[in-house]
């Protein structure tokens, strides 16, 4: 039998682990109604990034960074999007801690892309481009997403990062 002061000392020390672990909403992030943005402009690129809607072990949740920048995140069955200059982008699925994909969008200056992230035990790790048709059915299904807390800086850049590493 355990001895009462054991069992007081387990719960004050595994107490707060559960609730740091359960609570962790880092980027404020949200579900949200969608209104679409506005087009880009000729210098600039819109991105979606769409979760495909399957639970892969503890990815419950994921940020999408935008080379250096943290700007959005998502769980299964969700959308974000955003808007950058035009040029080289690389958009990454980042889960703590680590990468666990990523696909570098090339110059499309006024154009919007479309991603869809794969993450499931059949269909595997990898983020893809969509057509615009596939993205406006997921549009109605999926849910939209989005952070209070714009713009923060990830731990590395992920472009020189993936420049260094393939070139």
């Amino acid at each position: 039998m355990i001895k009462p002061f054991i069992w007081i000392a387990l719960l004050v020390s595994v107490t707060p682990l559960l609730l740091t672990g359960c609570s962790g909403n880092t980027f404020g992030v949200k579900e949200v109604a969608f209104t679409p943005p506005p087009p880009p402009t000729d210098e600039q690129t819109q991105i979606f990034v769409f979760r495909e809607d399957s639970a892969f072990g503890g990815a419950r949740k994921f940020s999408i960074i935008n080379n250096d920048t943290i700007v959005g995140v998502v769980t299964p069955g969700t959308f974000t999007h955003y808007t950058v200059k035009s040029g080289e982008n690389e958009v990454v699925a980042y889960m703590s801690p680590s990468p666990l994909t990523h696909l570098r969008v090339l110059h499309n200056p006024g154009k919007t892309i479309y991603l869809f992230c794969h993450m499931g035990y059949t269909t595997g790790i990898f983020i893809k481009e969509i057509d615009e048709e596939k993205a406006k059915a997921l549009m109605q299904t999926f849910k939209y997403t989005e952070i209070a807390v714009k713009a923060a800086r990830a731990k590395m850049d992920y472009k020189q990062y993936y420049d260094n590493l393939y070139r």
